[in-house]
Formats: structure tokens, C-alpha cells, sequence
């Protein structure tokens, strides 16, 4: 079967430069105890990545981002096809998904790939001194990263005019940096001219090579969403009058031009608050009274919800990925992708338990909010490679209609609306 495009909703193209590790350091220093439980409760996927064979898999990691990130994009589009299949005697159970100018997931193909890489908003200085000689935190302009993404973008469609892949990047966004006025500026900066239309977002993406005249980032038009991550800050609904008037503008804009909205959601994660404060911002349940009053809000909850740490202080955790079907039910735009979760076999069989355990119209539903995601390059602490976790989602037993949905139908409809 032929499909018009298939979509990963959620990956990265992040580099060295663009995470402040200076405050994850400060982070590991003054926290321990949250460290050291958050390191226990996902042994398999963290602590076991820097102690196996010699800490290969953070090795594999550092492989990706000591990259330029236009070759990040190679680097996926090659492995797709099969470029690295002799590394390290690799072996995969299925032939390079991309093969004969589609990408082959079971017994459907596609004709493009989109990407929709996060861009992480890590301005936020550290409130942790660094206790060196240069104590002064340092600070991550956004602004670095955009221009990082958009000349990988550039570079990618000169090397690669007839390439596969076709990239929209999520802005993202921390309304804590900003005044009221100022953000609103900003938004109106980065979205001029959005329409919620694939073939303009096409049409700008194709448009764009070495050759193409000089422009500024904002003037390229291609941020197809915005990208929210409690834990560096981000409150979803503060108590405070002023911080809330700023959710509010963030919300009531991207609700009026139907722009999505993916947020952090599980309990692990580059973090530079208190695990306590990290997890109220982060739990589903916080979005409430946003969607309350913002109901046609496009929004989607990453992870699924992952829950790894099960107790805190010996209070059992709340189940986010119940609060989320919950949402998904009540809102007409809510949704919720499997990116990094899905790196672990045995979601599958979890997922197809949920639908099974759910009423016949609460099925269907859930099933046309999911979204397929790999959280590449985070990923590679639970997979080895980025087509490993596609071969995963063609082998995991479900039913062609719904990966098809998963990953074509429902984030097209996610990221551009329904057509009609």
C-alpha cells in the first residue's frame, strides 16, 4: 500500500552545543539523593547505558551529537537505508526500511519522511552557582539552535535536493523567559505566516538549498508547532497572576491558529528543578484547566506518559497514561505520542492491553490520538540505532490499519488538520 508520507512527530536535532551540561553537572551535585533514586527506578535505560560494555550506548549517543546537525540528518536518512547494517556485525530481522525510493514498515510504504525535530528551549540559567572559578551559569541562546537547525536545513537540501526526508521543526518555548509583551512578539516572530497546510510547509521546505537568497531564520516559515518541557520550568498553569497571564497568551494564540503543542511527559528527563516541582509540572493533570478553558488546544503528550519512578517518599505515583486517556476522551485535539517508550518490545503488547481494556468507542478514539515518535537521539539509551526502533514498530504485531494510523494518518491530521 502507498501512503503519502510517513511521520515521526518527535526527535531532535541537537548537538553538543545546545544542552547547558554545565547545570546538569550542578544538578548531579546538589541533588544527589533525587539523582541517585531517579538512576534506581530506570536502571535499565540509564545507569546500565554508562555501565555496560564500557558504556557503549552513551558512546553511541556522543557518536550522534559530536555531529554538525545537517549531518545528523544524513546520518538518519543513511541509517534507514542501511549504511550502517556492518557495524559492529549489526543484525536486524527485516531489510533497510528505506529501499527503491520508499520507506517500508510492514506491508506499507511511503514516499517521504517527516521530521518534526524539538527544539529544547534551554535559556533558562541554572539557579545552581557553579562552584568553580567562572561561577557565572551559563546561558543557551535559543536563537543559536534555530540558526543551527535552519542552515542544517539549508545544507541538507543542497547536498540532498532529491533527499527523502522533509524536516519541520517544534519551536521551543519557556514563557518564564519572557514579558507578556515580549512573547507575544515572539510568537508573532516565529509563526508570520502560518498556515496549518502541508503543501505550503512543502513547498517552503523544498524551496530552500544553498542557492536560495539570504534570508533570516523567522523569514523560512517552517516551525510546525511548539515544544513545552516542564522540567526546565515551564509551569502548564501557575498560580502566580503574572506567570498565568503568560500561559494564557501562549495557549489562546497557538488555540486560534490551530498551531500544536507537544510537552514532556515522563518522570526522567534533562532537569534543572527540584524532582518534586518537575513532576506536579509535569502530570497531565496540570493541563486541565488550560483545556478547560482553551478546549480546541492542539496538544500532545509525549512518552505516553512513561511512569519510572512508581513511589516517591512511599506515596504510589499517579498513573499519567490513565490521566491522559482521560483527556483524550473529554477533548476533541489531545493527543499522545510513544516516542523513546516504544524503544522497550514489550510496549506493543502494553498498548494493544489498554485499547483491549477500554469500551469499543474509547478504542477507537485512543487509537486515532496516538502518534508515532522515536525521541531519536534520546533514544539511543534504550535502542541501538534509529532503524532499530523502526524495525520495532514493524515487527510489533500490530494490525497494518493501525500502524498506518500511528504513523500517517493521525499525525498528519495532528500537525495540519483534517483536509476538509
Amino acid at each position: 500500500m502507498k501512503n503519502a508520507a510517513f511521520y515521526d512527530v518527535h526527535c531532535h536535532l541537537m548537538n553538543l552545543s545546545h544542552p547547558a551540561f554545565v547545570s546538569i553537572i550542578e544538578s548531579l551535585r546538589h541533588r544527589p539523593r533525587e539523582v541517585i533514586y531517579s538512576q534506581i527506578a530506570s536502571f535499565e535505560y540509564l545507569a546500565s547505558s554508562m555501565l555496560k560494555r564500557g558504556g557503549e550506548k552513551v558512546r553511541n549517543l556522543l557518536a550522534v551529537m559530536d555531529n554538525d546537525c545537517a549531518d545528523i540528518l544524513f546520518l538518519m536518512e543513511d541509517d534507514l537505508a542501511g549504511q550502517f547494517e556492518d557495524a559492529k556485525n549489526a543484525k536486524f530481522k527485516e531489510p533497510a526500511p528505506l529501499r527503491e525510493g520508499s520507506l517500508h514498515i510492514g506491508e506499507l510504504s511511503f514516499d517521504s519522511l517527516v521530521l518534526t525535530p524539538l527544539v529544547m528551549d534551554f535559556s533558562t540559567p541554572s539557579t545552581l552557582t557553579p562552584d568553580t572559578y567562572y561561577k557565572r551559569p551559563p546561558r543557551k541562546p535559543i536563537e543559536a539552535q534555530i540558526v543551527d537547525i535552519m542552515y542544517a536545513i539549508r545544507r541538507y537540501r543542497a547536498d540532498r535536493p532529491q533527499g527523502f526526508l522533509r524536516v519541520y521543526p517544534f519551536l521551543g518555548l519557556n514563557t518564564k523567559n519572557y514579558r507578556a509583551e515580549g512573547l507575544l512578539a515572539y510568537l508573532e516572530k516565529w509563526f508570520a505566516g502560518y498556515k496549518k497546510d502541508e503543501s505550503e510547509f512543502e513547498r517552503r521546505f523544498m524551496s530552500m538549498s544553498a542557492n536560495a537568497p539570504d534570508c533570516t531564520p523567522e523569514s523560512y516559515g517552517l516551525f510546525a508547532g511548539i515544544k513545552l518541557y516542564p522540567p526546565l520550568g515551564f509551569d502548564p498553569w501557575p498560580d502566580d497572576p503574572a506567570e498565568r497571564e503568560k500561559v494564557e497568551i501562549l495557549y489562546s494564540f497557538a488555540e486560534s491558529k490551530g498551531i500544536p503543542i507537544t510537552t514532556h511527559c515522563d518522570d526522567q528527563g534533562y532537569r534543572i528543578i527540584p524532582l518534586e516541582e518537575s513532576l506536579l509540572f509535569t502530570a497531565p493533570a496540570r493541563y486541565k484547566p488550560a483545556l478547560e478553558k482553551y478546549p480546541n488546544l492542539v496538544l500532545n503528550f509525549a512518552h505516553f506518559g512513561k511512569r519510572y519512578i512508581r513511589m516517591i517518599g512511599g506515596r504510589a505515583q499517579e498513573d499519567w497514561r490513565a490521566q491522559i486517556v482521560d483527556l483524550v476522551l473529554a477533548y476533541p485535539h489531545v493527543y499522545t505520542d510513544f516516542s523513546f517508550t516504544a524503544g522497550e518490545p514489550s510496549f506493543y503488547g502494553e498498548l494493544a492491553n489498554l485499547l483491549d481494556s477500554l469500551s469499543q468507542n474509547e478504542a477507537e478514539k485512543l487509537s486515532h490520538r496516538i502518534l508515532f515518535g522515536s525521541d531519536f537521539m534520546v533514544n539511543l539509551f534504550k535502542v541501538r540505532s534509529y532503524r532499530d526502533y523502526y524495525e520495532l514498530f514493524s515487527q510489533s504485531g500490530l494490525a497494518e490499519e493501525m500502524k498506518l494510523r500511528f504513523c500517517s494518518e493521525n499525525p498528519r491530521v495532528f500537525l495540519f488538520g483534517s483536509g476538509e
